[in-house]
C-alpha cells in the first residue's frame, strides 16, 4: 500500500498475510481504454476464468452491451462495482476498504455487503455508513481506543444503558 509514509508505532505484517486495499479513489484508478470485460479477464485466474460473465451479472454488469462498455464511459457507481470486483478476484486474505459505498446504490450495496459476508478472510472498513456496517461488522473500533463487541446497531448504544432504555449515540467522535 505504503501511502501513508509519515507515522508513528510499528506495523508487523503476519505470516502469509496478503493485503488488498479499496481507496477511496479506487475507481479512478482503472484503465479507461479497456472494455469492463477485459479489467476482469486481467486479474481472473484459474477457475474463477470460466465464471467471469456470472461474476459480472452478479455485480450488474450482465449482457454483452454491458460487459462490452469502455471503463472511461461508466458512472461512477459502475466504476466503484468494477473496482470492487477487481479486488475480489486478488488473492488475498485481508481486505482494507476505505468507504467502499461511495457511488453506490442500495442495490449494489447490498450485492457488495453480501460478497464481503461470503469473503473468506478479515476485513477493515472504514465507513460512514451504518447501514452497510450493520450486519456485516462484529467489531467497532472508534477514535478514542474504544471498541465494541458485537453488531453495529448494538455500538450505537450508550454502554451502561438497559437494552430496553437504550439511548443512541450522537454520531459525534471524541478524539483525546
Amino acid at each position: 500500500m505504503g501511502v501513508i509514509t509519515d507515522y508513528e508505532g510499528k506495523l508487523t505484517i503476519g505470516h502469509n498475510v496478503q493485503i488488498g486495499y479499496f481507496a477511496q479513489n479506487q475507481a479512478s484508478l482503472l484503465d479507461e481504454n479497456l472494455t469492463v470485460f477485459q479489467t476482469i479477464d486481467d486479474v481472473a485466474k484459474g477457475e474463477i476464468r470460466n465464471k467471469i460473465r456470472d461474476l459480472l451479472g452478479a455485480f450488474m454488469f450482465g449482457g454483452p452491451e454491458q460487459s462490452m462498455k469502455k471503463v472511461k464511459v461508466l458512472s461512477g457507481g459502475e466504476r466503484t462495482r468494477l473496482a470492487m470486483i477487481k479486488l475480489l478476484l486478488e488473492p488475498v486474505n485481508l481486505l482494507i476498504l476505505d468507504e467502499p459505498t461511495n457511488h453506490l446504490d442500495l442495490k449494489t450495496k447490498d450485492i457488495l455487503k453480501q460478497a464481503l459476508l461470503d469473503f473468506d478472510g478479515t476485513l477493515i472498513v472504514v465507513s460512514h455508513d451504518r447501514d452497510f456496517l450493520d450486519g456485516l461488522v462484529t467489531k467497532v473500533y472508534e477514535f478514542g481506543n474504544k471498541t465494541s463487541e458485537g453488531t453495529f446497531k448494538r455500538y450505537l448504544r450508550i454502554p451502561g444503558k438497559e437494552e430496553d432504555g437504550v439511548t443512541p449515540r450522537t454520531g459525534k467522535v471524541n478524539v483525546p
